[in-house]
């Protein structure tokens, strides 16, 4: 899978169908404002988007994790594929039309916050028991109450 920042940036123009319409590229001269801005907004982005990826950890030292900033279209960020694929490719798609378009921007942004509250809401979790070696005294199951 391609992690890189080129890679969300080509996903997003896409999205907002400003590739080359005969060889699909997007590196274009029409996408040189888009480019510009990218690395500044999803620089913006990353700590939205960071607690709804699998790959997101919380440290043992007490402080909020944080990815590094990105610097270039090479930089591969470490987010789970749903954030990589649809998320920051929407959330880039909405913020680069904002002045624009307003309304495909309006778009590309609902689509975007409802993609990161699906991706919020299906983290990949476990279960852990509550009733081994917890220090509860059988309180749960009315031990050791009067009644």
């Amino acid at each position: 899978m391609n992690r890189t920042v080129q890679a969300i940036f080509d996903k997003a123009m896409h999205l907002m169908d400003a590739q080359n319409e005969s060889t699909g590229n997007t590196d274009t001269s029409d996408t040189r404002e888009y480019k510009v801005r990218t690395i500044g907004i999803l620089n913006n982005l990353l700590d939205l988007v960071y607690p709804a990826s699998d790959t997101f950890a919380i440290g043992g030292d007490g402080k909020r994790p944080a990815l590094d900033d990105i610097t270039s279209f090479e930089d591969e960020l470490d987010l789970d594929a749903r954030i990589l694929r649809d998320v920051l490719p929407n959330g880039l798609a909405a913020k680069l039309l904002s002045e624009e378009n307003p309304s495909l921007a309006d778009y590309f942004q609902q689509c975007f916050e409802q993609s990161l509250a699906e991706a919020r809401a299906r983290i990949p979790a476990c279960f852990e028991s509550i009733e081994d070696g917890l220090p509860y005294g059988g309180i749960e199951y009315g031990e050791f109450g009067s009644w």
